[in-house]
């Protein structure tokens, strides 16, 4: 299994327009990738302008040839672009033997 977490900060007057897109983008993920076990999109408690996506996936061939390649990724990403302070995306491995791939 493969885990994604994305942190992004976004600019305080886009967040409604980012929090429908990044919903929008989850169920899209969720819905056309079977590879994709899992998107849940969170926002930090403290700071109304950071957000965290937890995504899974079944295999690293999943993530590299299916969602990193998909439509709705690229038109995602250009329309929050304007709208994202920052963002750090991090891709860890399973190493439990329930995760292994």
């Amino acid at each position: 299994m493969l885990a994604v977490s994305v942190l992004i900060e976004v600019y305080p007057e886009f967040i409604e327009q980012f929090m429908k897109a990044a919903l929008r983008h989850a169920n899209n993920t969720c819905a056309k990738e079977e590879g994709c076990l899992g998107f849940a999109v969170h926002r930090h408690e403290n700071d109304p302008n950071r957000f965290f996506f937890y995504e899974t996936y079944r295999s690293r061939k999943d993530f590299d040839d299916v969602h990193k390649v998909a439509p709705y990724l690229a038109e995602y990403n250009t329309l929050t672009a304007p709208w994202t302070k920052s963002k750090e995306i991090l891709v860890w491995d399973g190493v439990s033997p329930d995760q292994k791939t």
